[in-house]
């Protein structure tokens, strides 16, 4: 069976990581495994049915040290009453079977760990990102980056179909090969595919060998030349809404179990970090309307407030009115008086080198409705400028007016 979902999986060497000392430290393990397979056969004297270790599938190897135990021990069964010398050599095999399966074991569990450590520090610098469009403008690159594939894919699930949307690939002339003219288009979910399976059942799943699983060739081997994968839905709220694949192109390793889980731990944690930042997204826009709104019905206030003061009865001009040192300087004219009472706050406080900041926070309004006033102000008062009209308000001509 080529195609295997998260339940039905075998046993997997790790895939690569970016820990210096990884790739040799694999090859040191399949040289001895590969030397014991070569000494079981001369021990046991006849052609062995065990196939050798396959570099592109490391995967298989602890399979192999298995197998391989299992012949020693029939074959001692069976030499239970032969030649000692032979009896000692095939239990020294069996010692050394173990003791390389341990440690196959070991390298397995300590990569896994550093695997998933380097998903969760991608995860965190997804997180770190401000929009849902950088999210999915980099989530491809971090997961190629840090969990080492040689390609990833990112899809989106729409009416029955997965739509390539975005990739990054190690090597990036062949992303501008091919998979540019496979963006956007619409590739059927047959229920016999993996990707119906990640639909249907909302687990990751793998292909081991996309030449004899079924799986939508023109994509995956005819253009992407793909010859095994792994592949896991992404969840934002609990509904599949896309997936991820990833594979070791233009290498020529397979994908194992390992890599079904680190891209099954990222595509979760992606999923929850698109999900929290659309939403914050949503709620950053209605606070910025909600923002706009309040200032501009504050705005409209403003201006109906002092339309109802210039439509009020003028005071007596001998009446006693509290004024500032400023406005107690200011000389009484036909100009100054057209301004209403809030914009002869703004100019007073302006004469004394208010910012526009400032006043708002002395008035408390919006830094608009400051703008607005100032607005009104030089037009009433006939000046171009800030300075102009503070010199008009105190009644000082300006050069071109001496």
């Amino acid at each position: 069976m080529s195609t295997a979902t998260a339940r039905e999986v075998p046993r997997a060497f790790p895939a690569p990581s970016r820990s210096p000392g990884w790739r040799r430290r694999e090859s040191e393990l399949l040289n001895r495994v590969t030397e014991l397979h070569q000494d079981v056969a001369e021990a046991i004297g006849t052609r062995l049915r065990v196939p050798p270790v396959d570099r592109d599938r490391p995967g298989r190897s602890a399979e192999i040290v298995s197998a391989l135990v299992w012949v020693c021990i029939e074959r001692l069964r069976e030499n239970a009453q032969g030649a000692p010398a032979r009896t000692r050599r095939l239990a020294q095999l069996v010692v050394a079977l173990q003791r390389v399966s341990l440690e196959l074991y070991e390298h397995e569990l300590s990569l896994r760990t550093r695997r998933l450590a380097d998903c969760s520090a991608g995860l965190a610098r997804l997180r770190s990102l401000p929009s849902s469009a950088d999210l999915v403008d980099q989530v491809c690159e971090e997961l190629v980056r840090r969990c080492g594939f040689g390609r990833v894919v990112l899809s989106r699930v729409e009416q029955g179909n997965w739509k390539p949307w975005t990739a990054h690939f190690s090597d990036a002339r062949e992303f501008e090969g091919w998979f540019t003219n496979w963006v956007d288009q619409g590739i059927p979910l047959q229920d016999d595919t993996l990707e119906a399976v990640l639909l249907r059942e909302r687990r990751p799943g793998i292909v081991y060998d996309t030449a004899t699983a079924q799986v939508h060739r023109p994509i995956i081997v005819e253009d992407g030349h793909s010859a095994s994968y792994v592949a896991a839905p992404v969840m934002p709220g609990g509904h599949v809404v896309g997936f991820l694949h990833a594979d070791y192109s233009p290498g020529d390793r397979r994908v194992d179990d390992v890599d079904r889980d680190v891209l099954w731990a990222f595509a979760e944690g992606f999923g929850q970090i698109y999900e929290r930042t659309v939403l914050l997204e949503r709620l950053r826009a209605q606070r910025d309307h909600v923002r706009e709104t309040l200032a501009s019905a504050e705005r409209m206030m403003d201006e109906l407030c002092d339309s109802g003061i210039d439509l009020a009865q003028q005071p007596d001009p001998g009446s006693v009115v509290a004024r500032s040192a400023v406005s107690a300087l200011a000389p009484s004219n036909d100009a100054l008086a057209e301004l209403t009472a809030r914009e002869r706050e703004v100019l007073e406080l302006m004469v004394v080198g208010a910012t526009n900041g400032a006043i708002a926070e002395q008035l408390v309004i919006t830094e608009g409705t400051v703008k607005s006033h100032v607005k009104h102000i030089l037009r009433k008062l006939g000046a171009v400028n800030r300075s102009q009209a503070i010199a008009r308000y105190l009644g000082i001509a300006q050069p071109d007016e001496a």
